[in-house]
């Protein structure tokens, strides 16, 4: 019985799910990185035919770009190279499921980035059962770059990509109205602006690491509610921005440089923080 039992729950026949595929490519990847790190030479040869028996054949149909994207990366493997590879991966897992649900291109909320960062983004919206079918895989492969997955940056692309109930929230900042106060929607107003800038922050200045995109992002809360409502409600938004979002943060993604008067303090002659 028991032999039984551990016989059913083996399954060496049963098709891996998208997850798990996808588990099995970051394992891999992560592995040859390494080597490659390390001054190892890896031939296109052995990349491949890890690749099959580590990764293999991807469970599903719409995952098959992704995978050509991840054993492409074996074409001249080396360690700037397999960064840029990866790049492609989450590239491709992003068409894959946005080709199933396509998101809404939004034009108001590019015109909200180009105001407040300076840039011109395309935006795009989620539909729910979309980004929740992407969120896991992609939180995979990205390895915990984002402390929660709610929105995407591709500089490549320059493409922002976001949670629905972002964009949701950013209906009251686009009809000038204001929710009632102390209500728990003053905060997701804020928490949008910063999702929003974040994204954009990074398409601005790809180097720049997530502490100091983080910083720069709630220090946008302030002038972009205030040219909606004015300062008084700009300065209430900015502080739950301040207290109950970026000092909540892990410590990766905090550095004492963001603070009144530091570093990545981007106006110094102002005593408003942030």
């Amino acid at each position: 019985m028991v032999g039984l039992i551990a016989l059913f729950a083996w399954r060496p026949w049963a098709e891996p799910s998208e997850v798990e595929w996808v588990g099995a490519y970051r394992a891999w990847s992560d592995e040859l990185h390494a080597s490659l790190d390390a001054g190892l030479a890896v031939s296109r040869a052995d990349c491949e035919s890890t690749f099959d028996d580590e990764v293999g054949a991807p469970p599903q149909e719409l995952l098959r770009p992704v995978a050509a994207a991840a054993r492409g990366g074996c074409t001249a493997p080396t360690p700037a190279g397999w960064r840029d590879g990866r790049a492609d991966v989450v590239r491709a897992l992003v068409d894959a499921h946005d080709d199933v649900l396509p998101p809404r291109r939004r034009r108001d909320l590019g015109a909200i980035v180009h105001s407040g960062v300076g840039i011109r983004p395309d935006v795009y919206c989620w539909q729910s059962a979309g980004w929740a079918s992407l969120s896991e895989p992609y939180g995979i492969i990205s390895g915990g770059e984002e402390t929660s997955l709610k929105g995407i940056a591709d500089r490549e692309r320059n493409r922002i990509d976001l949670d629905p109930a972002v964009c949701e929230s950013f209906s009251w900042y686009l009809r000038r109205e204001r929710p009632t106060s102390l209500s728990y929607e003053n905060f997701e107003i804020a928490q949008a602006l910063m999702v929003l800038t974040h994204q954009a922050e990074h398409l601005k200045a790809p180097s720049a690491s997530e502490a100091a995109v983080e910083c720069y992002a709630v220090q946008h809360v302030r002038p972009l509610v205030r040219a909606a409502w004015g300062a008084k409600y700009a300065k209430e938004l900015a502080l739950q921005a301040w207290e109950l979002s970026y000092q909540r943060l892990p410590p990766e993604f905090r550095t004492r440089a963001c603070r009144e008067g530091g570093p990545l303090d981007r106006s110094p002659r102002s005593s408003a923080w942030p």
